[in-house]
């Protein structure tokens, strides 16, 4: 494949991955990896088809197993030391949730399913504890006393 083909796979694969998915960054390796490939080509080492795919393989599975790790952990907020958790947090819910039922809730501004993992039923209108996190899901409870200030909601 020609220089420019090499490049032209390389930057779409990382817009994609930048503006289309959430691939958690193994398409931007790979796309950098066909980058690399063409840009070794444009200075002038020509390497038959097979040298380049095997050029290409060994530095996408390269580049995703020492940096991609790191490079996640960095920008998704797993720093050393950086511990953010939303367990006891407090959340409105706009219906009726029975035990293992799941509603919408808004947490500082985001929209996250929860499920109630209590074991009554929380009510329309009534907050409740968020007491962990799977994932994109958020496990709450009804708390027993419903009456919270305003100022605890969402912090």
């Amino acid at each position: 494949m020609p220089w420019w083909g090499w490049l032209s796979v390389g930057i779409i694969l990382m817009g994609v991955e930048l503006t289309a998915v959430d691939a958690a960054f193994y398409l931007v390796f790979v796309g950098a990896a066909a980058v690399c490939v063409g840009i070794i080509d444009l200075a002038g080492v020509e390497l038959p088809v097979s040298g380049q795919l095997l050029v290409f393989a060994v530095l996408a599975v390269m580049s995703m197993v020492w940096f991609r790790g790191k490079l996640y952990d960095r920008i998704r907020g797993g720093l050393p030391g950086f511990e953010y958790t939303v367990a006891g947090r407090i959340v409105s819910v706009g219906e009726d949730v029975p035990p293992g039922g799941q509603t919408r809730v808004t947490l500082q501004g985001t929209q996250w399913t929860a499920v109630n993992v209590g074991q009554a039923p929380i009510m329309a209108g009534a907050r409740a504890r968020v007491v962990g996190r799977d994932s994109l899901d958020l496990s709450i409870e009804g708390l027993a006393d419903d009456r919270v200030n305003e100022s605890e909601e969402g912090r």
